[in-house]
């Protein structure tokens, strides 16, 4: 047991503190969110949201340990400067849910693409400057918070760009069954 324990001390918070407890409720807080939303008004395939959460689980843990971590090393996040249980958590469960309930309402809506992605990269910046600044998330070393604005606007082009392919690649399926069933 004492060998598990070592194993998993490297990442366990130093201490469960206010931001190990502000990810607990932020990702309680996006599941409800989502689930609420979906099950009210399903814009979304169940194929559509495991692809987008599998892409955006990718995107996020590509992208803090290209940025995070040596050599460029820009920002920390939680407790270490290298990987911790929680930011499993922050990846995996909080960062794919905002983006996709933006697809879920721009596909619903059909807004202007560039409007869209403009405000709704100014809401994930407001919240995770909340994060950073409330809650101890992040540390910023050479990380700026209008970096995180320009990158929002490319994970929500970049998204929206990803979802336009999935519905593409289902229509060319549905398409081919229907083809298939009426021969």
């Amino acid at each position: 047991m004492n060998n598990i324990l070592n194993l998993l001390e490297p990442l366990l918070p130093k201490t469960f503190d206010q931001n190990e407890i502000f990810v607990l409720l932020i990702m309680v807080l996006c599941i409800c969110i989502f689930v609420i939303v979906h099950h009210l008004d399903p814009q979304l395939l169940q194929t559509k949201i495991i692809a987008l959460f599998v892409f955006n689980i990718l995107f996020s843990t590509v992208g803090d340990r290209m940025l995070a971590e040596p050599p460029l090393d820009l920002y920390d996040t939680l407790d270490y400067g290298h990987g911790e249980l929680f930011d499993s958590v922050l990846q995996i469960l909080v960062y794919p849910i905002p983006v996709i309930l933006y697809i879920h309402f721009y596909q619903k809506y059909n807004p202007n693409k560039i409007v869209s992605i403009v405000l709704y990269a100014f809401v994930l910046v407001l919240l995770e400057w909340t994060s950073e600044k409330f809650f101890n998330v992040f540390q910023y070393k050479e990380w700026k918070i209008v970096y995180s604005y320009g990158f929002y606007c490319f994970v929500l082009a970049l998204n929206l760009l990803f979802a336009g392919l999935i519905k593409r690649l289902i229509g060319r399926e549905q398409s081919k069954k229907r083809s298939s069933a009426n021969s």
